[in-house]
């Protein structure tokens, strides 16, 4: 696969898919926690799956809801969050005041339910750009350093493409502040759909 380059005009539609997504996933949210959730306006790139890692912070504890995703576009949803906030947006659901160390149940519990919300929203908002039948399945949850998580999903999951759409967003609760990262990793095939569907606009 090339490297993944765009003009200004397919940049500015990556922009807009990656705003449509993350308002989608404030909106949701917002209706789940019966609280207001605001949102930033998203950072939206094509990177190599290798760089993740240092995206993220490769030397930081993190908390990855990985989502496998059926139908047209077969692929791979990867949430990223920082572990402090992993449990900050697990104690938004949960009412219960964030642990430290290890993820206790009813987090998890709570975390795979945001995920299911969050992979919903934001693949509504490829849908309305492309038009794909997209179904996400239940999360699950990796706990691990970044450069670990990575290392996880090129091992276990064969057929991705070397590049990944990654939507960075920070979500915003009156008391909480919460930075996410959103990798949708497509096998390669999909990887040169979507890429034809941002170049033909």
């Amino acid at each position: 696969m090339e490297e993944v380059q765009l003009n200004k005009f397919q940049e500015d539609a990556l922009k807009e898919i990656g705003s449509i997504c993350a308002g989608n996933a404030a909106t949701a949210l917002s209706q789940l926690l019966d609280k207001k959730i605001e949102i930033n306006i998203p950072e939206i790139f094509f990177v190599p799956i290798e760089s993740a890692p240092s995206i993220v912070g490769k030397d930081r504890l993190v908390v990855g809801l990985v989502v496998r995703v059926l139908g047209d576009l077969p692929s791979i949803i990867l949430f990223v969050f920082p572990q402090k906030d992993a449990f900050n947006l697990a104690s938004l659901l949960t009412n219960k005041k964030p642990t430290a160390g290890v993820i206790t149940e009813l987090e998890r519990s709570a975390l795979k339910e945001i995920g299911v919300i969050l992979a919903n929203a934001y693949l509504q908002g490829l849908i309305a750009f492309v038009g794909w039948g997209l179904v996400p399945t239940v999360p699950e949850i990796v706990e691990d350093m970044a450069t670990a998580l990575i290392d996880y999903i090129l091992i276990e999951l064969s057929n991705i493409s070397k590049y990944a759409l990654l939507i960075k967003s920070e979500f915003r609760e009156k008391t909480t502040k919460i930075t996410g990262h959103f990798f949708l990793i497509p096998n390669s095939k999909g990887l040169e759909v979507l890429l034809k569907a941002i170049k033909g606009f």
